[in-house]
């Protein structure tokens, strides 16, 4: 598929579109492609959705957008399917399936059963096609997973997907519909690392403060070159007990009505992570928990089945939301050495690294007095106590053996630990106590890095290329989180010279991890996802208007306002690169007349998912 974007400022009138009384500046984005010049959409606005009938466990939940339905090397049979297509006029499904002694069924469509129900016969192959005036301006590709054989190649538009009279049951089943020219989905098990960066309450505005004053111009990372680039809905269900899921939902067609909008109803990081990680929407507050406080599995746990290392790395405690929400289950963010222990002493995770060193403050300065409450970050005295003397972990491989924590502090020991040999397990404190920098005493209103910085602790970026160098030693592949946490944290005391600090140190994590890639691996084996987890402070250029901060040039400090101290609810921009990437690109169905094409935060997960084997 030919591609050209086009980048521009487009001033627009809301007050024409909306009805608003507000003008916005924002950047577009025009996406031509040959296919749109025939008239094929970019992105399927419809919903395809599917289920299947297993083998003693009967009809599951309805799929869409490339989930699995039905189950990978369990052993179990399909035995049915239904598959639909909603919200786009004279555009329909057929399919057919071949069903173990009986041979291909007739044609069915729009939601009816092929296959048999609880007889006991498998499907062996199906064929699968679009119906209707509309099917020429797109294509419908599945995947199935075939007994012993494992998921077998995309097809499309009516080709056999299986096998046909040779005794092989299918076992799962996954389906999209793309626009005609799209690149065809990724084969399950082409990704070997994941490295997924989330820049805590950045959105449009904060990357842009950033590149103003770094560059003196937009668009300054390397990741906005990315080739993946769109927006990310970051909504929660809100606060347990409420009643109010729907009141949260991002809709594009209300939320621009009234400048205040956007401040309602915001998640928070924890609900923000538990989103990204399980593919789950939960209430504010909840780790790995959904509503009815039952266990969620993560992405990292995903990997680990497979056999795969994981990593959590942030700038603020390693027990904070966003880490903890990729690692831990609690029903309470705030229960900081509960979850602690559960990622030190619970979890299969090799590598851990944040601030919470109880022995360090906040300019790292070391303690005189170190009471109980400072190793509440990491766990309690005893945790901490035995992290120090190297005698804690658990079997993390589960090949019978103890794999215990190396526990480093020192910048020092962090700077050696991006080159040479490592440990398989390492948990990295730096010697400071909330935050790498952000909390340092000092004017937390001055310009960046007026107030000299902590020399003590490693920058996020060493603390990345150290984690990077634990994780691949795993032959098998990884997946890493890293957060710019305390952006957030600036956001919330509307801190600008400090939130460019933050988010500087944010952008070299990037640069660091995308030079791994280039010199350690490879953009065919390597996914990066750059995003936030939602924007915090509600910052524009002028007071009460959704506009973008203005630019004054090199080294000097843009126009910013602070229109609240508060999370917002408004879309974040999203980066990727790398294999599968465009499989966001294709679970973007949203569409905002601000923002343009936009994907939820739960569909994330959903497309690393679909490229595990």
């Amino acid at each position: 598929m030919k591609k050209v974007i086009k980048r521009g400022v487009a001033t627009l009138g809301i007050a024409l579109m909306l009805g608003m009384q507000l003008s916005t500046a924002v950047f577009a984005e025009e996406l031509e492609t040959n296919a749109t010049l025939r008239g094929v959409p970019l992105v399927f606005e419809g919903n395809c959705s599917y289920q299947t009938q297993i083998e003693n466990l009967g009809w599951q939940d309805w799929k869409s957008k490339m989930s699995i339905s039905g189950t990978s090397e369990k052993g179990l049979r399909l035995e049915g399917i239904r598959i639909k297509i909603s919200d786009i006029e004279n555009l329909g499904v057929s399919y057919q399936t071949h069903v173990q002694n009986l041979g291909w069924q007739d044609w069915v469509d729009n939601g009816e059963m092929s296959g048999t129900e609880g007889d006991g016969l498998r499907l062996e192959g199906v064929r699968i096609k679009l119906d209707g005036s509309e099917a020429w301006k797109y294509d419908i590709y599945y995947q199935v997973h075939v007994e012993n054989m494992g998921w077998m190649d995309w097809v499309k538009n009516g080709e056999l997907a299986g096998t046909e009279g040779k005794s092989h049951r299918l076992e799962g089943i996954k389906i999209v519909v793309l626009p005609k020219g799209s690149v065809p989905p990724v084969n399950t098990g082409s990704v070997k690392n994941v490295i997924l960066m989330i820049s805590d309450g950045c959105g449009s505005n904060e990357l842009l403060a950033t590149n103003y004053y770094t560059t003196g111009k937009a668009e300054a990372q390397i990741y906005e070159q990315f080739p993946v680039e769109l927006h990310m809905s970051t909504y929660s269900h809100n606060e347990i007990g409420m009643g109010d899921d729907l009141a949260s939902v991002y809709d594009p067609k209300t939320i621009w009505n009234n400048f205040a909008t956007l401040k309602n109803f915001p998640t928070d990081s924890a609900a923000a992570a538990t989103a990204m990680s399980t593919g789950t929407k939960t209430y504010n507050a909840a780790l790995g928990k959904d509503e009815n406080g039952l266990d969620l599995v993560n992405i990292c746990e995903d990997f680990e089945a497979q056999n795969k290392a994981t990593g959590v790395i942030t700038s603020v405690e390693f027990s904070h939301a966003t880490p903890a929400g990729f690692v831990a289950h609690n029903a309470s963010r705030q229960k900081y050495s509960e979850i602690a222990n559960e990622m030190i002493r619970d979890s299969q995770t090799d590598v851990i690294m944040g601030a919470g060193n109880p022995m360090y403050d906040n300019n790292g300065q070391i303690r005189t007095v170190i009471e109980d409450k400072n190793y509440n970050y990491v766990g309690g005295k005893e945790t901490w106590e035995s992290l120090v003397t190297g005698q804690l972990g658990n079997d993390a491989d589960q090949d019978g053996s103890i794999e215990n924590w190396n526990l480093i502090q020192s910048k020092d020991a962090f700077e050696s630990l991006t080159t040479g040999e490592t440990p398989e397990r390492v948990i990295g404190v730096p010697e400071v106590y909330e935050t790498l920098q952000y909390n340092r005493e000092g004017d937390v209103k001055a310009e960046p890095y007026v107030v000299a910085l902590n020399e003590n602790v490693p920058t996020l970026d060493v603390m990345t290329k150290g984690a990077l160098n634990v994780l691949d030693n795993q032959e098998n592949g990884f997946f890493l989180m890293v957060e710019g946490g305390a952006i957030d944290w600036a956001g919330h005391g509307n801190a600008s010279g400090r939130l460019i600090e933050e988010e500087v140190d944010f952008n070299n994590s990037v640069n660091a991890v995308c030079e791994w890639v280039e010199k350690n691996s490879s953009w065919s084996e390597t996914m990066v996802i750059v995003t936030g987890d939602h924007e915090t402070g509600y910052l524009t250029g002028t007071a009460g208007v959704y506009d973008e901060v203005i630019n004054n040039g090199k080294g000097n400090m843009p126009t910013m306002v602070w229109n609240s101290g508060d999370h917002t609810n408004q879309l974040i921009p999203l980066f990727a690169k790398g294999p599968g990437a465009e499989l966001l690109l294709y679970a973007a169905n949203g569409s905002d007349p601000v923002k343009g094409s936009y994907i939820d935060n739960t569909e994330i997960v959903l497309a690393i998912r679909s490229l595990l084997k």
